[in-house]
């Protein structure tokens, strides 16, 4: 089985867009090799079918992550999709959309393929236990937060809503996917579109989805990434 290096570290979004990538080599009898920013390693509990690394370890093609672009020969497959906008810049502003672009795939069914092991025990013990939540309890969901190195970009939890606000926070124990319960059940969304967004685009829910791109570039980049998207709004 050859393997396939995918090198993005992070962020976390971009890991969760990527996984069609992964599936399609996995169908080519490839052995997918990912390593992961070691904080960001708990994604590794939520995906399954791929060889998973910390970035501080050594693993296979670790050589590799000097040199950028796109290889497939006999021996091994390497993607680097993190500097896919500089070696395959084919619209400057379509950051995303160029990491499918390398390998020449279509990114718009990427939602599709991004699979994900939920934990509903850990889910349930956030919303009931940690967040006081009721079955019924009506509430928008509120995000501040954005980038894997966790940056407060707008203000959108000081906004007025028509319902209580559940604002996103960093709980020791939780991950991201935990508060995917949270999303689900929410009367509305309000949040920079960020990782959070790829988790909301495959859930069968109801939820009003309100996203605030930090710039017109930023909202180029993700137009046509998101299906359950209500309204873009100006942050």
């Amino acid at each position: 089985m050859k393997p396939c290096i995918i090198k993005q570290p992070a962020g976390i979004g971009d890991v969760f867009f990527l996984q069609k990538i992964a599936h399609l080599y996995r169908e080519k009898d490839c052995k997918i090799i990912w390593a992961l920013r070691d904080d960001i390693y708990w994604i590794s509990e939520y995906i399954s079918d791929i060889e998973w690394y910390k970035l501080s370890e050594d693993f296979p093609g670790k050589n590799l992550f000097d040199y950028s672009g796109f290889s497939d020969n006999d021996e091994f497959v390497y993607i680097d999709t993190s500097t896919a906008d500089v070696v395959f810049n084919a619209d400057p502003t379509k950051i995303m959309s160029s990491k499918f672009g390398l390998v020449g795939l279509d990114h718009t069914d990427w939602a599709n393929y991004f699979k994900f092991n939920r934990n509903k025990e850990r889910e349930d013990s956030l919303y009931y236990d940690v967040l006081n939540l009721k079955d019924d309890s009506e509430y928008v969901y509120v995000n501040d937060w954005t980038n894997t190195d966790a940056r407060k970009t707008t203000s959108l939890s000081s906004r007025e809503y028509e319902y209580p606000v559940v604002e996103n926070r960093f709980i020791d124990g939780y991950t991201l996917f935990d508060w995917t319960k949270v999303f689900e059940n929410a009367k509305e969304i309000h949040s920079a579109p960020t990782a959070l967004s790829f988790i909301v685009d495959t859930l069968d829910s109801n939820t009003k989805v309100y996203y605030y791109p930090h710039d017109a570039r930023q909202h180029k980049d993700v137009e046509d990434l998101f299906s359950k998207v209500t309204e873009y709004r100006n942050a």
